[in-house]
């Protein structure tokens, strides 16, 4: 099987030849930075600088990259690679170098950083976020939130787009058709709809709205959906024959469970994702793949009623999230995109053998009768250990095959 058939035949429920390789497929299925370089090294690839792809520091997996370590999936369209050709002398043209932890990168042209005094370094460009002193991440300016008295939000004030840019779609389009022609990946574009994390007057508020107001959040809720689909009618028709899967994010939960509890949420927003994964179907055949942290258990029913193809990143070191428990559970209703290796299952001080054992077993447990793309927990933190890595690519190496054996 070609990579493109292997992802298909995963999205379409059939057994592939092999367990599909996902690392760097999508925007949270990679490796920070400064732990991509250490990937370049345990593979002897040339140390390029690597390019910086979102908020969160992870790196673009370049074609060197996904050729060795045997990816399936391409990831086009990431929010800092939208300007960037796949491949070519457009790359060199519309990135630039920068140091950062003492360390080569590279970022989009029209990106600026400056250096604060304390140490710290702004992103300038990117919402002003700040990396402080020691840190390798950037922050989101800490808001004020909004605290309602008489005056609530009102959702006429909301108006998330409904369309994407000419220019945008004809640019996706050529990117999309030129992955598609030249490679044999399976395409992944990434997350580019309206979303529905947006809260009116900041997370503390919007979760204290969700209690007291809670058909006012509905509305809000409804109009990110309504955004959502006009613009997936609109990439459907731009890159829809040419990609596999599209991403969307909601960070909903923590470590254990909803944030603001099932009830609420199947209340709240259960609606609106029936609505928008039963419309997401109908519309396109590009299978969505749902992105969300911590554990999801609670309400993998309610996902899986609502409609969604794939759950990543696969938080196994979540409440209820052990391997076995899910693939038991759900591994005929959903498909399982990540969690191979989770930083927060693993000491530092794990060696190569610890690792490769626990990433063998997920991998197996995870895979079994199909259903799943492989890929580390999230974006791997700068600090993950060399030995790690390498352990988590040999485990996979060596137990891909398991439709063998079944």
């Amino acid at each position: 099987m070609t990579s493109r058939e292997r992802i298909r035949a995963v999205l379409n429920r059939q057994i592939p030849d092999r367990v599909p390789n996902g690392l760097g497929g999508c925007e949270t299925a990679g490796l920070h930075v400064l732990a991509y370089i250490k990937l370049q090294n345990i593979l002897g690839l040339p140390l390029y600088p690597p390019r910086v792809d979102t908020f969160m520091c992870n790196a673009v997996f370049e074609e060197d990259a996904l050729q060795a370590i045997e990816s399936d999936i391409l990831l086009l369209a990431s929010p800092l690679m939208c300007k960037s050709d796949l491949r070519g002398s457009g790359i060199d043209a519309q990135w630039k170098k920068l140091t950062l932890w003492e360390t080569k990168l590279r970022i989009p042209r029209a990106d600026e950083f400056r250096e604060l005094n304390d140490g710290g370094v702004e992103w300038t460009t990117y919402a002003n976020r700040v990396c402080p002193t020691g840190s390798f991440f950037f922050d989101e300016p800490i808001m004020p939130d909004y605290v309602y008295d008489e005056v609530l939000p009102n959702p006429d004030d909301y108006n998330p787009p409904h369309d994407i840019s000419d220019t945008e779609l004809r640019h996706f389009e050529d990117l999309a058709k030129q992955a598609y022609n030249e490679t044999e990946y399976s395409i992944c574009f990434g997350e580019t709809l309206t979303d529905l994390q947006y809260l009116p007057g900041g997370f503390v508020s919007g979760l204290i709205l969700m209690n007291q107001e809670r058909e006012l959040i509905k509305e809000f809720v409804n109009k990110s959906v309504d955004a959502a689909l006009a613009q997936l009618v609109l990439l459907e028709q731009a890159v829809g024959k040419y990609v596999d899967i599209l991403s969307i994010a909601h960070d909903f939960s923590d470590n254990r469970g909803v944030i603001f509890g099932e009830p609420l949420w199947r209340e709240i927003y259960k609606p609106c994702y029936k609505r928008l994964f039963g419309q997401w179907g109908k519309l396109t055949n590009m299978k969505s793949n749902l992105h969300c942290c911590g554990s999801v258990y609670g309400v993998l029913d309610d996902l899986v009623d609502s409609g969604v193809d794939i759950i990543n990143p696969v938080q196994i070191s979540a409440k209820n999230m052990l391997p076995k428990k899910l693939k038991e559970e759900y591994g005929n209703k959903i498909i399982f995109w990540g969690g191979a290796y989770d930083a927060r299952c693993n000491s530092p001080d794990d060696d190569y053998e610890i690792v490769y054992k626990r990433v063998s077993e997920n991998i197996r447990v995870f895979g079994e009768r199909g259903g799943y793309i492989m890929a580390g927990v999230h974006n791997l933190p700068p600090e993950t250990p060399d030995v790690h890595l390498a352990a988590m690519l040999d485990a996979w190496r060596d137990n891909r095959y398991i439709y063998h054996d079944q």
